[in-house]
Order: structure tokens, then sequence, then C-alpha cells
């Protein structure tokens, strides 16, 4: 896995974001894991013929108003709202914007989808279940590209 690219995503966005984030820096679903999130959505986007953008603002923002570590119902829900109150501040079009908050809405609901970006978002937070000592499941992952992640086991 590649790294991302820091400069891809806007500082004071990344900042802000670190900021708001109630379970501060060294939560399990903070900026470290949105940066690994960020270097599979890109790479699955990309392979999937998703918006890269779009999967790395997903990245970002799917777990920014968590509330707790465990099992946090809505905090999905929460982040698609933080997209659309933060519409002016990201420099994505009214298409882009809807399809990342609809990737961010239903993320953690353990769906798969036949769209090529949000099915790229998902596998992608997906393939960071090994952080926790879970293997991703293919069963679960929508696009080509997490699925043959699956096949290598990483823990």
């Amino acid at each position: 896995m590649t790294d991302p690219d820091p400069a891809a995503f806007p500082a004071d966005l990344r900042a802000d974001l670190i900021r708001l984030f109630r379970l501060g820096v060294h939560s399990i679903h903070g900026p470290a894991h949105w940066e690994r999130v960020q270097a599979h959505a890109e790479r699955l986007a990309a392979a999937s013929g998703g918006d890269v953008t779009v999967a790395r603002y997903f990245a970002w923002f799917h777990d920014a108003e968590r509330h707790d570590e465990w099992y946090d119902t809505g905090h999905g829900e929460r982040a698609a709202a933080l997209v659309r109150a933060w519409r002016d501040r990201l420099p994505l079009s009214d298409g882009q914007v809807d399809l990342l908050a609809r990737a961010c809405a239903r993320h953690e609901l353990g769906e798969v989808s036949a769209e090529a970006t949000i099915g790229a978002c998902w596998d992608a937070d997906r393939l960071e279940l090994t952080r926790v000592g879970l293997q991703p499941d293919e069963r679960y992952m929508s696009t080509a590209a997490g699925k043959a992640a699956t096949r290598t086991p990483t823990i």
C-alpha cells in the first residue's frame, strides 16, 4: 500500500477535523486510521473507476463524528451531516458532495454497493479491520480490488 499524499487533502480541513474529533488523536478511529483509509480508498477507487477525490474525502470524514470507540450507531449519518454543513469549505462539485455524503451515511451498515466510488470507500474502511484483529471478509467487499485484497491475510 502506498502512503497517501498529505497535500491531496487540504491542511485546514485536516486540522479542523482533528480538532473537532471527540475521541482524540490516538483513537483507533482517528487520524492515523483516516490516513490508512485514504491510501486504501485512493487505490481502490482508481482500480474500480471511482472518483478518487471523493474517496480521499471519505477517508477523512467517515468517522469524524464518532462519539465512542465501539458500536456507535448513527456516526455515518452524523458524518454525512458534517459533510453537508461544511459544503462551502469543500472544493468539490455538488454531485461529489452528494456522493461523499451518501458514502459516509451508510458506511457503518455492513452493506455493499455497486456504485464504484461508494464501494471503494466502504471497502477501504473494511480493509482497516485488521487494526482490531479482524480479517476482512470478501463477502462484504464491493469492488473486485477490495475482494482481491482480502485474499492476502494481513493479521
